[in-house]
């Protein structure tokens, strides 16, 4: 008996082999990297973008922003590569990222919802490589593209904006040590008023890695500066309360190096160090000692906004 012959057969295998060299011509990050699914959020866009806007005029009259531009445009470019690096899905048109510098010498930064970012100057002093300035900074990124302000109040049924708004600036006119900013907002990479979930500090660890392999850094400096800021906090007072409004930093430091084992860097986006960095750290160390910002809240001095 004659065997029937499956004319379709060669086109099978040839459609088979063409999926098969697609999946291995795919890069590795998007075949492996950890799949990040935003919080549900009762709010509107806007109102991260209003909470973040009203936030910004009591920050500013709160803290001394430098106004220096040669560091201002360096911290600005950096904030821009990361922002760019963002993943579409998480990219808000009316989001306007904005990059300051706060003459603190606290390691420390934290970010207002709809972008509005604050880098204290202690933490560009103590990071020992521009990609641990900017594993900070995709961090606090990356909870302002998930929304997990206005996420978190949704969770804890505070549905109304003026009472989110109200306890941000309750938070600012209170101030206190790390409580520049109250729960409308990302109270920094190291303390604050605010302290997210578990489960959200993880997601701005897995996509601040993610950031930073699509911007052309290294994820695992991101862990690197975990241990920087162990090391330099030398278990002082700084120490215990960024390790109590944190997840383990140790568990963080393994999870951030897993995921940057999935994750393919994107060599032609950017750049693992700068001489840039070195030289506006050497600006930075150079100026008279910053306050901390402790010192800066008993002195109830406010600064012009602008």
């Amino acid at each position: 008996m004659m065997k029937k012959i499956d004319q379709h057969r060669p086109a099978t295998r040839l459609i088979a082999g063409l999926m098969a060299f697609a999946i291995m011509a795919m890069p590795l990050a998007a075949l492996a990297q950890t799949q990040i699914k935003a919080p549900s959020n009762k709010y509107k866009v806007s109102d991260d973008v209003q909470l973040g806007q009203q936030a910004v005029r009591e920050v500013e009259q709160q803290l001394p922003i430098m106004r220096d531009g040669r560091i201002d445009n360096y911290v600005e470019s950096v904030g821009r590569r990361l922002v760019a690096a963002i993943p579409p899905e998480f990219q808000e048109s009316a989001f306007r990222y904005t990059f300051d510098v706060v003459d603190a010498r606290d390691i420390n930064a934290f970010a207002l919802p709809g972008g509005p970012m604050y880098v204290n100057r202690g933490m560009i002093e103590a990071a020992r490589t521009e990609g641990e300035m900017a594993g900070v900074m995709a961090h606090e990124i990356s909870h302002v593209a998930l929304r997990h302000a206005t996420a978190q109040a949704t969770e804890t049924q505070k549905f109304q904006i003026g009472s989110v708004l109200g306890q941000i600036a309750g938070a600012v006119i209170g101030g206190g040590v790390g409580q520049v900013i109250g729960a409308g907002a990302q109270i920094g990479f190291g303390a604050g008023a605010l302290k997210y979930s578990r489960k959200y500090e993880t997601q701005a660890d897995i996509l601040g890695a993610q950031i930073m392999a699509r911007a052309g850094y290294d994820p695992r400096d991101l862990a690197n500066m975990f241990r920087t800021i162990e090391q330099q906090s030398g278990g002082g007072r700084g120490g215990p309360e960024w390790l109590s409004s944190h997840p383990n930093p140790g568990n963080r430091y393994e999870r951030i190096n897993q995921e940057a084992s999935l994750l393919r860097v994107n060599a032609g986006a950017g750049r693992q160090d700068s001489r840039d960095f070195r030289q506006i750290q050497a600006s930075l160390r150079g100026m008279p000692r910053a306050r901390t910002m402790e010192e800066i809240a008993r002195s109830g001095q406010r600064y012009p906004s602008g």
